[in-house]
C-alpha cells in the first residue's frame, strides 16, 4: 500500500526534510482502517501497520514509524483497555513533524495539506464537523459503521485518529457528561 511514489518530499520548500503522503495515499490509509470490520484484533491491525508501510517499534509494535516520520516514532494503535487483544483507536501522523522553532515557518505548509486532505476526505465521506484547537484546525466525521475519524493540523505536522466504534461512543458519553455535570465528574 505505501511506496515512494506515494510520498512528496517538501524538504526544499522548508529547508530541512519534510516529507507528507500524497493525498491519494491518506485517502488510502484512512480508508483502510476506518473502513475495515471492527472490532479490530491487534493481530490484524498489526497487518494493517504494516500494510501501510509502517514499521513497529522492536520492544513494542503498538507503536509504529511512517515513511513520512524522518526515523521518530509517529504513530500509536492503542489497545482495548477491557480488552487488550482489540484496538480502540490508531493515530498517526501524516506529515514529517517539524521542529516547534518553525511552527511560524511551517504551519503554512501544513494548514495547506490539511486543506488538501480535508476536501479529499470530504469527497470520501461527506462534509465534516469542523473545529478548532489550541494547536490549529480539525475536521471530524461519523461513519456509518460508527467509526470517527478526525484530521488535525497542528501547526508543525499534520495528523489522523481513527476511533473505533465503542470508542467513539465512549468520547461521545464522555463528552455529554462533561456538558451535563462539568469537567470534575465523580
Amino acid at each position: 500500500m505505501s511506496s515512494a511514489s506515494n510520498i512528496v518530499d517538501y524538504s526544499q520548500s522548508t529547508g530541512f526534510l519534510f516529507y507528507v503522503y500524497t493525498t491519494e495515499q491518506m485517502v488510502s490509509i484512512v480508508r483502510a482502517w476506518a473502513e475495515h470490520a471492527w472490532p479490530i484484533t491487534l493481530d490484524k491491525a498489526f497487518l494493517l501497520r504494516d500494510q501501510c508501510g509502517w514499521t513497529g517499534a522492536p520492544h513494542d509494535g503498538t507503536f509504529f514509524t511512517t515513511p513520512v516520520s524522518s526515523g521518530e516514532t509517529d504513530g500509536t494503535i492503542m489497545e482495548d483497555t477491557r480488552d487488550r487483544s482489540l484496538v480502540n483507536k490508531i493515530n498517526a501522523r501524516l506529515t514529517t513533524r517539524a521542529p516547534v522553532e518553525l511552527e511560524a515557518h511551517i504551519s503554512t505548509i501544513t494548514q495547506s495539506i490539511y486543506t488538501d486532505y480535508r476536501n479529499a476526505l470530504t469527497t470520501v465521506y461527506g462534509p465534516p464537523k469542523e473545529g478548532r484547537a489550541k494547536f490549529g484546525p480539525h475536521s471530524d466525521w461519523m461513519l456509518p459503521n460508527n467509526a470517527s475519524i478526525n484530521l488535525a493540523s497542528v501547526g508543525t505536522f499534520v495528523e489522523v485518529t481513527i476511533k473505533s466504534p465503542t470508542e467513539t461512543q465512549n468520547a461521545a458519553l464522555a463528552t455529554y457528561y462533561e456538558s451535563k455535570y462539568g469537567p470534575d465528574i465523580p
